[in-house]
């Protein structure tokens, strides 16, 4: 039986967002895999740290080992705190499996931090062990710092890990198309399969493909799921329902926190507007009832990707919105599930005074039909071929 070990620096069995990868790893036992779960007492999101008991508790319910590391933790998302956590977590995890990999293994990872697609490198190089490399992310390219300098200390830092690292890496599969332009800039010759993040079936169930709220003529309900942080603008949406009477905007997943929201409530209230509402963070098991009542699911992201949200809004039959020229619009177009305009406010007014009923039911009866492609369960298996191709 083939030993896997997964490492997820800020994912696990204890966080609430994201579950890509113990979800991967429930999938891979149920398959006969013996797995180990590699992770950290710091919770990302929140930038809070798990207690023992939180951490006994999660190892007592999984059908696999979680090992857990406590690590230094951050309490910014651009900091020299957070290299120096993410450096120690991965000699940490390096000298750990050093041991216990060899050529009958599998080490899966995430694209980030760099120290750690470093370090699975030289384990592969050392102990011969395969070494799957999941392109959720891409850094330098995709963490938004304005400070010129402070960017080129960061972007330098990267290149010094990735460049003479990912060219060892023998297994690759991203979750966004323009994913692989950036393996190609350290690994030119690697190759790597479509796997996007997708979503947990099971936790939709209650909205079968096609179901959920039918739009209606004069009353249009828009939803945005995530924190309004740097890479996700929604204020050209905000500034299209200024004097709107048809159509409205929820907004879901930020209680005042992400670096857009003052800017998105100071607009909001500045023009006294009653069509935009902040619903604030909500629990995951609690998004599927909302998003059962909403018409369409906005996307304002301006890096190229593909996100979590882009699924839940597919697993709740929403026909989704995007905003700009990038890896989501091209997905929504090629599906034939929703629309892409111009990021602006401009762009936004222009498409919601030509949308009808009509339209909108067709593109969610095609959402219906794709839908199912993007289930977790379609996903893992290719994962699985991946790995053990």
């Amino acid at each position: 039986m083939k030993k896997v070990y997964l490492v997820g620096p800020t994912e696990s069995a204890l966080t609430r967002r994201g579950n890509r990868h113990p979800a991967l790893a429930a999938f891979l036992v149920s398959k006969g895999y013996e797995l180990e779960y590699i992770s950290s007492d710091f919770y990302h999101a929140t930038k809070q740290f798990f207690s023992k008991q939180e951490v006994a508790e999660a190892q007592a319910r999984l059908p696999y080992k979680l090992t857990i590391f406590s690590v230094l933790g951050y309490w910014s998302n651009v900091s020299i705190r957070r290299v120096l956590s993410n450096s120690l977590l991965t000699l940490k995890v390096f000298f750990y499996l050093l041991p216990r990999l060899n050529r009958g293994t599998v080490l899966i990872i995430p694209s980030r931090p760099v120290e750690l697609i470093f370090a699975s490198a030289l384990l592969r190089l050392l102990r011969g062990t395969s070494v799957l490399l999941d392109i959720q992310d891409i850094w330098p390219d995709a963490l938004a710092i304005r400070h010129p300098v402070k960017r080129l200390v960061f972007n330098s830092y990267c290149h010094a890990y990735l460049y003479p690292s990912l060219r060892f890496i023998d297994k690759f599969i991203h979750v966004a198309p323009s994913f692989v332009q950036w393996l190609h800039r350290y690994a030119p010759r690697a190759t790597s399969s479509f796997v996007p993040l997708g979503f947990d079936g099971p936790r939709w169930k209650a909205i079968p493909p096609g179901g959920g709220a039918q739009a209606e003529a004069g009353s249009l309900r828009l939803v945005c799921v995530g924190l309004l942080q740097y890479q996700i603008d929604v204020l050209p949406v905000v500034k299209a329902l200024v004097g709107r009477s048809d159509a409205e905007l929820f907004l879901i997943g930020d209680e005042g926190e992400g670096e857009r929201y003052p800017e998105v409530r100071g607009f909001v209230d500045e023009h006294a507007m009653t069509n935009v509402h902040f619903v604030g963070r909500v629990e995951p098991s609690e998004v599927p009832t909302h998003l059962a009542t909403m018409h369409l699911g906005v996307m304002p992201m301006i890096s190229s990707s593909i996100p979590n949200k882009m699924f839940d809004y597919m697993a709740a039959s929403l026909p989704i919105l995007v905003l700009g020229e990038n890896d989501s619009a091209e997905l929504v177009d090629s599906l034939g599930i929703g629309w892409a305009t111009p990021y602006t406010a401009e762009g936004v007014v222009a498409l919601l005074d030509r949308l009808s009923p009509g339209e909108i039911a067709e593109k969610k009866r095609r959402v219906g039909q794709v839908r199912n492609d993007f289930d977790r369960d379609v996903l893992h298996q290719r994962i699985l071929e991946v790995i053990e191709s």
